[in-house]
This record gives C-alpha cells, sequence and structure tokens, in this order.
C-alpha cells in the first residue's frame, strides 16, 4: 500500500517543489533486499546488523520510494534533509525490524525459561 512520508524541508524532484514522498514496503520483495544490499555495498558501506543500521534502512526507503513512484530516484531520496532521512530510516526499521526484534526476544525468552 503506498503511504507517505510528509517532508519537513521540501525538495526538488524533477523540477517540482515536492512536501511529501511516496513509498511501499508491501511490494518489495527478496530480489529488492539483494538489490538494496548491492547498492549499499557499492556505496562503500561494510556488512552491519541490517536491524540497527540507519543508513541501510535508508537504502531500503529508498527502493521503496522508487516501488511507489518511478519518477523518483534514489539520488532523489538521498537528498532530503538528515531530518527527513532519519525519520524514513525509523519507518524502516519500525515496518521491518521491530517486529522480528520483538519475535526474538520472545523466542529468546522462551529457551531460556526452566522447565
Amino acid at each position: 500500500m503506498i503511504e507517505k512520508l510528509k517532508l519537513k524541508v521540501p525538495i526538488d524532484i524533477n523540477g517540482e517543489t515536492v512536501n511529501e514522498i511516496p513509498y511501499d514496503f508491501d511490494v518489495l520483495t527478496a530480489k529488492d533486499k539483494i538489490n538494496v544490499g548491492k547498492k549499499f555495498k557499492a556505496a562503500g558501506f561494510t556488512g552491519s546488523v541490517q536491524e540497527l543500521d540507519p543508513d541501510y534502512h535508508l537504502f531500503i526507503f529508498a527502493e521503496a520510494v522508487i516501488k511507489a513512484d518511478k519518477n523518483i530516484t534514489e539520488q532523489d531520496v538521498m537528498r532530503m534533509s538528515m531530518k527527513d532521512t532519519i525519520t524514513a530510516s525509523s519507518l524502516v526499521r519500525n515496518y521491518f525490524f521491530l517486529d522480528s526484534e520483538e519475535f526474538y526476544r520472545t523466542i529468546t525468552s522462551e529457551e531460556e525459561s526452566p522447565k
């Protein structure tokens, strides 16, 4: 489902000032995850813990934006203000990784519980 991030600092995209950026996490696939990893490494970043890396999250957000609007590029996303970038990274973390951390804590707690 396409959602929109309201920008605190508008940016110009294709000659137009925009106040919000569309994104769609639901349409991202395993292939997109692999492509994001390749772009992340090509940009000079090294391996990290994906659940905790806001830079990696930004690359995922950029991919979700491109899926929502083919006229917006990764370079457009990378021109967002730092404040908007932090918000975008948090959206990714909350959507993809927050539940997995909760699941991990549940599994770990169950395994550590005395029987």
